[in-house]
């Protein structure tokens, strides 16, 4: 599959999920994997690396508050176990198969030709990474509160800046 072919089935999937990227690089980075990156270095291509933590972060707090509020009677214990059982690669592997992503991917030759468990790592991975992008593009329900109530009682960042 050529580069324009992907782009093309990338902003098809964009169109499926709803969500129209202001910045079409975004999408695009969320769906290169490391490999891409490291055969087209002359090119200024961003990996999906930071988009995933940023996903996955997401992802986790999204489900732990669906099985929060949809379980108010089962214990943390219980409540860790549903959401390993719903946030793990098999999972979002399978999620991110059923949504067509695979035909999304910017991957290396050596990487293409992989259709193994690899690949469903690979693809759990994006997943993860097109959720980070979808965050970024739509930004954080509240922010704006929490910001505000933040800056009211001067928190301390937990994270010391640079």
């Amino acid at each position: 599959m050529d580069i324009e072919e992907i782009k093309h089935n990338i902003d098809t999937f964009s169109n499926k999920i709803g969500v129209t990227f202001t910045d079409p690089k975004l999408l695009y980075a969320a769906f290169t994997h490391r490999s891409f990156v490291n055969e087209h270095r002359g090119d200024y291509i961003e990996h999906n690396e930071r988009l995933e933590f940023l996903g996955d972060a997401v992802l986790e707090l999204v489900v732990t508050r669906f099985l929060f509020e949809k379980y108010p009677h089962k214990t943390e214990g219980d409540l860790t176990a549903y959401r390993a059982a719903l946030v793990n690669t098999n999972t979002i592997g399978d999620a991110a198969t059923r949504l067509q992503m695979n035909d999304c991917l910017f991957l290396s030759r050596g990487e293409a030709k992989d259709t193994g468990r690899a690949r469903l790592y690979i693809l759990a991975d994006t997943f993860e990474a097109v959720i980070g992008g979808v965050y970024k593009e739509l930004g954080e329900p509240g922010k704006d509160e929490v910001s505000t109530k933040s800056k009211k009682t001067r928190t301390q960042p937990l994270v010391p800046y640079e």
